[in-house]
């Protein structure tokens, strides 16, 4: 366990430059007193650590000297390496990039972990992408990531939900990718908004700089904006009765959060399980059960199951003319 603290201790000393005592201690979760005594072992061993002392003083490593050793572990390693070239990095410009710092990193591995990584690509393979999602085009995502990067405003026409075009100009505070899809976090002269960059129409950068606050944070930001999305998204709850056939498919269509609901259910003497779902709006929960045929039953709201009986009156009298 030691032997592990001290090749991180010097890891963090190779990549952060001088570090107190204190930041140290609680990097690696010990005590000061922890701390002083690894120093000492680092110095015994060779390891050419000093000192500097007074305000602002610390630990750290002669500048000539650069340890070859990664400090990854076999898990990590393993880990790191199911990444392979996530579709946002690409998206991004950054999948070759990527592909030269798994490069290196590996060349840098002992053979028998060199040989591990090899293998790992051939075994493991993530797909982020959601099921029957269509690639999106993003031929203005360049353009808003050089914003981001350069903190320069942007003016872009974008088309809203409704098929309106708006123009705006906007401070690019940093973007997201979620699910496959890409959206841009800006400051407008109404507050913060949330921008889907496929209805980006236009993007031109400014000249104008703008200065985004010290204390935002783009991943804090996003979990609280997504909360406040999720509450006042329109809810329209059914409960449904889900045959065999259909159990094992559903989470494709209805997403994975569905499994977790079908755990938790005991299917019936002829392999039904009932579920409580919410659909945004009444149309996509009549759309979902129209496409499902016999092997979806609605419980509940008799309104639902009444809506559905005469959307298939009108169909059936709509093919037997």
């Amino acid at each position: 366990m030691r032997a592990d603290r001290l090749l991180t201790l010097m890891m963090v000393l190779q990549t952060r430059g001088q570090t107190t005592a204190a930041a140290l201690a609680k990097e690696l979760e010990v005590s000061k007193r922890t701390i002083y005594r690894d120093i000492d072992a680092l110095s015994a061993a060779g390891v050419p650590v000093y000192a500097d002392g007074g305000p602002g003083g610390g630990y750290a490593l002669l500048d000539s000297y650069r340890t070859t050793l990664t400090g990854l572990h076999e898990d990590e390693i393993r880990a790191l390496f199911m990444l392979t070239i996530p579709g946002p990095l690409s998206d991004l410009g950054l999948s070759q990039q990527l592909k030269g710092a798994f490069l290196k990193l590996t060349s840098s591995l002992p053979s028998h972990y060199q040989e591990q990584a090899q293998l790992i690509r051939k075994r493991i393979h993530l797909d982020a992408a959601g099921w029957f999602q269509r690639e999106e085009r993003l031929p203005f995502l360049p353009v808003v990531q050089e914003a981001v990067w350069q903190d320069l405003q942007l003016s872009m026409s974008y088309r809203r939900s409704g098929g309106g075009l708006s123009q705006r100009v906007v401070s690019p505070y940093g973007l997201v990718a979620k699910a496959g899809i890409w959206y841009l976090v800006a400051a407008t002269e109404r507050g913060m908004r949330v921008y889907r960059v496929s209805r980006v129409e236009t993007a031109v950068l400014t000249q104008t700089h703008f200065t985004r606050p010290a204390t935002f944070d783009l991943a804090d930001f996003w979990a609280n904006w997504i909360a406040d999305y999720e509450v006042g998204l329109p809810k329209y709850p059914v409960t449904l009765s889900i045959g065999p056939d259909l159990i094992p498919n559903l989470p494709h269509i209805l997403g994975a959060g569905v499994r977790s609901l079908l755990a938790e259910t005991q299917p019936d003497a002829n392999g039904w399980k009932t579920i409580d779902y919410t659909f945004e709006r009444v149309e996509e929960a009549q759309t979902f059960i129209m496409g499902m045929g016999t092997v979806v039953k609605i419980i509940a709201p008799d309104s639902l199951r009444v809506s559905i009986a005469k959307l298939a009156s009108e169909i059936a009298a709509h093919y037997s003319e």
